[in-house]
């Protein structure tokens, strides 16, 4: 399979550098990404030691492609192909990937070819008594995994089966016993759609099957209730409508490239949330509690896609360099590229927090929030043009970051919402010291 050189526009970096980007931007992120799969997919594919299987694969994702073309990029391009892709090339070169690492490649040369009007037939893992079509769902793949009883997702199949084979004809797919119903978000014998959170101008997955959906610091949820699910769908739905009246940049970039939440399991009360390195366009959390925060959260990840997926394409911090910084808002050393990380994330949190700014009760809280966040941004920064560390492009982004995160700061907040932002970051750099013997 053939892949495409990517370099990034000058205008695509300085928009993304501001810490904003636009659609377009991200539009020009994700055809990278894009490549960089197919990339890591051939790898795969090259190093599987079953060549036969690794040619089948490599034929029909090829007639595929060339069939329907837009279906393919859309399907090799979906967030958590860069999730397994990653994972299983990280596997591969700590010589511990195991057979069914390769086989989800077959996954998605039949989704391809089921796009492309395509017949095929190929073997797929099963993973806890399930084989996931990503994008599509799960199939049942032995007697004790029901298909809509949310109980027995995770449930071992009694025939401790591996693999079955999967097949598509006359565009219907049949997974083992299970006929995928058309379409595949209906519910069906044997069969778990995957659900959707939706709003005005955006559908994304909320992925609670994909057997590669971890890496996010806490476990991912097994699959979730009905009930749950109108209550993600409830918090999104009003959550994107403070995003699209009151950051509509802001909404304009999700809906370019956020495609899949993938809900975690609430180990305390705290509310989490993280993105993997490697998958741009997917992140995983917690059902934040309100909507302002739930806006937020989404700001606040996808700002760390962008810049994940620019770091694929331009280096900015100098990989020799081993220092440990302060990053405001933890008490752990950060090294140079974290730190980076958590400045342009905080500069959308903060960005954020302006936007929901207001003369009711919620407002004054976002007053607050927009106060600590635009000073801790403005530490974190301060370090990382001090450290000497960071390449031209480097440079270049921090520049513009400047200049937005300087605009924040000249915004009116009241003197009293100022002090105690400030005492807050004092205490946080206290506590830092003490961690740290400093």
């Amino acid at each position: 399979m053939t892949t495409t050189y990517h370099s990034v526009s000058p205008a695509t970096f300085a928009a993304i550098a501001t810490g904003r980007g636009g659609g377009d931007a991200i539009e020009e992120l994700h055809a990278a990404q894009v490549s960089k799969h197919l990339m890591l997919i051939v790898h795969l594919l090259e190093a599987w030691p079953d060549t036969a299987a690794a040619q089948a694969a490599t034929e029909l994702l090829e007639r595929s492609r060339a069939a329907a073309p837009e279906a393919f990029q859309e399907i090799l391009g979906a967030p958590l192909v860069g999730a397994w892709s990653g994972i299983a090339v990280r596997a591969l070169e700590r010589d511990s990937a195991q057979r069914a690492d390769f086989l989800h490649v077959n996954t998605l040369a039949l989704r391809a070819a089921a796009a492309a009007g395509i017949d095929a037939s190929l073997p797929v893992p099963v993973n806890s008594g399930v084989v996931v079509l990503p994008g599509w769902g799960a199939a049942s793949a032995g007697d004790r995994a029901s298909a809509g009883d949310p109980a027995s997702a995770g449930a071992p199949a009694s025939s401790d089966r591996a693999e079955v084979v999967a097949s598509v004809s006359a565009g219907r797919v049949r997974v083992g016993d299970v006929e995928v119903p058309v379409p595949p978000t209906a519910a069906a014998p044997g069969w778990q759609p995957l659900r959707h959170l939706t709003g005005d101008g955006i559908d994304l997955e909320l992925d609670d099957l994909h057997p590669y959906r971890h890496g996010h610091h806490v476990p991912p949820a097994a699959r979730l209730s009905d009930e749950a699910v109108v209550a993600w769908q409830a918090g999104f739905a009003a959550a994107w409508e403070l995003l699209a009246d009151r950051l509509p940049e802001r909404a304009a970039e999700l809906r370019a490239g956020l495609r899949t939440l993938v809900p975690l399991q609430q180990t305390d009360r705290a509310a989490r949330s993280a993105t993997i390195r490697h998958a741009f366009g997917v992140f995983g959390l917690t059902l934040p509690p309100a909507p302002d925060e739930f806006a937020v959260t989404l700001v606040h990840e996808f700002q760390h896609s962008k810049l994940s997926a620019l770091l694929d394409l331009v280096p900015l911090t100098d990989p020799e360099d081993t220092g440990r910084y302060f990053a405001p808002w933890r008490t752990d050393p950060r090294p140079l590229p974290g730190l980076l990380q958590g400045v342009y994330a905080f500069a959308g949190v903060a960005d954020s927090w302006r936007a929901l700014r207001g003369p009711d009760r919620a407002g004054a809280y976002a007053e607050r929030q927009f106060a600590e966040a635009r000073i801790q941004v403005d530490c974190g920064l301060i370090a990382v043009e001090r450290s000497g560390a960071l390449t031209a492009d480097g440079e270049a982004l921090v520049s513009h970051l400047r200049r937005s995160v300087d605009e924040m700061l000249a915004e009116d907040v009241p003197q009293r919402t100022v002090d105690d932002a400030e005492r807050a970051l004092a205490d946080t750099l206290s506590a830092w010291r003490e961690r740290n013997g400093l």
